[in-house]
């Protein structure tokens, strides 16, 4: 991700364009295989030296800003670690006691540095040289550079502009993204990826096809939040997996933070910068899966079900779809984990009117949702503490059966 001073935009009557490289320049490419040579060059090299040869090449100034984000983001693909045998900390107090033992020593006319050195490494068992090394190798610069990502010229340039897209959806107030002509995989892909980054959402199909997804920004809540901001910029390239889909983007721009319009589409040419992932399941979504596998039961469970028409004012894809094997009867299954509260009860209320029956809703406990709000819900209501647990699941499941009585609630 680039940091805000590497992030080139350009602001005209309200428009918000970010300054894209062309990644067939040959110029560019050139540059950019010279900065990843640099990187793989200096594996296992302090991180100091390497961003010695950095500053020679990226220069200042406005002019070398696409220098300095190539840059950035070949660091983001770099792993850092230090290499210390004995703690830097206790290593400078050897060496200080003995450097300040031989200044006061009345038998030396000359304190040398490197006898210093010599004898603390004796002490310890060490090298000299490893002495010098580890002596401030808990600072940053020390570290060593332990394995870089490489990457193509082509990629990075791709990834630099995607990036600088994401520079900007940090500072969103809003975002309305439209997604048409998916198939059903393609749509619970990305829903679920909203999930993953715990994005403020609302989603309305489409009037002629797919979906409308409303997201709220970092900008729009109470307290404007980096780590919700970086949540929403990470998100944006599942998007980049798509054919048909647009993004409008109400952003605060600059010191001032000016109201700006950021717009983005497949003509942008944005590039997909990694593999689709697929229907990534949240962590209390997969462990439930795994664990309800293990039962001896009559009901087969799915992860791939259809999305659900809430009546046009929203949609269900549930998290799970629950056969009964002997009757055919079917179970969805929602889990509400990360919502804010105003969304929580929004969803409860369209639930009420334009739910299935055959659904169970599993709200985490730390939503603090009163559970009078919960009284009018269909079909059955599980409130979990942590995680959904297998068997609990399996005793709602049986009210369900078209011989068992009705829907239960489970707390």
């Amino acid at each position: 991700m680039l940091t805000s001073e590497l992030v080139r935009v350009r602001m005209r009557k309200g428009v918000v364009s970010p300054s894209y490289v062309k990644t067939t320049d040959e110029s560019l490419r050139s540059l950019a295989q010279t900065l990843i040579n640099v990187f793989e060059q200096h594996v296992d090299s302090p991180r100091q030296e390497l961003e010695a040869e950095l500053k020679e090449r990226l220069g200042s100034g406005t002019s070398f800003l696409v220098h300095r984000g190539l840059s950035k983001l070949l660091t983001d693909r770099c792993d850092f670690e230090s290499r210390n045998t004995v703690e830097p900390q206790l290593l400078r107090e050897h060496v200080f006691t003995a450097a300040a033992n031989a200044y006061q020593s009345h038998e030396l006319v000359k304190v040398d540095r490197n006898d210093i050195l010599s004898a603390v490494a004796a002490e310890l068992e060490m090298a000299p040289e490893d002495v010098d090394r580890q002596l401030y190798g808990d600072l940053k610069e020390a570290e060593v550079l332990q394995s870089f990502k490489t990457c193509s010229p082509e990629w990075l340039l791709q990834r630099y502009n995607v990036a600088l897209a994401q520079g900007v959806l940090i500072r969103a107030s809003s975002l309305d993204l439209t997604i048409q002509g998916e198939t059903t995989a393609r749509y619970r892909e990305v829903f679920r990826k909203l999930k993953f980054f715990q994005l403020l959402h609302e989603i309305r199909p489409h009037e002629r096809d797919g979906y409308r997804i409303h997201i709220d920004g970092p900008m729009s809540l109470f307290k404007s939040s980096q780590r919700y901001g970086l949540q929403m910029a990470s998100f944006f390239p599942t998007v980049l997996h798509g054919n048909n889909w647009s993004i409008e983007a109400e952003v605060r721009w600059g010191p001032e933070r000016k109201a700006g319009t950021l717009k983005l589409s497949p003509k942008t040419g944005l590039e997909p910068i990694s593999r689709s992932t697929g229907q990534w399941l949240p962590e209390e979504v997969s462990w439930l899966d795994t664990q309800f596998a293990k039962l001896k039961t009559d009901w087969r469970v799915s992860t791939d079900g259809e999305i659900i028409d809430l009546g046009g004012e929203g949609i269900l894809a549930p998290d799970f779809v629950f056969i009964h094997e002997p009757t055919g009867a079917k179970v969805y299954m929602e889990v509400m984990g990360y919502w804010r509260k105003g969304a929580v009860q929004s969803r409860l209320d369209l639930l009420a009117r334009k739910g299935p029956a055959n659904l169970i809703l599993a709200v985490s406990k730390e939503l603090g949702v009163d559970e009078d709000a919960l009284s009018d819900l269909p079909g059955a209501l599980y409130l979990f503490r942590t995680t959904p647990v297998a068997r609990d699941v399996h005793k709602l499941l049986k009210a369900f059966i078209p011989e068992e009585p009705g829907p239960m609630t489970l707390f």
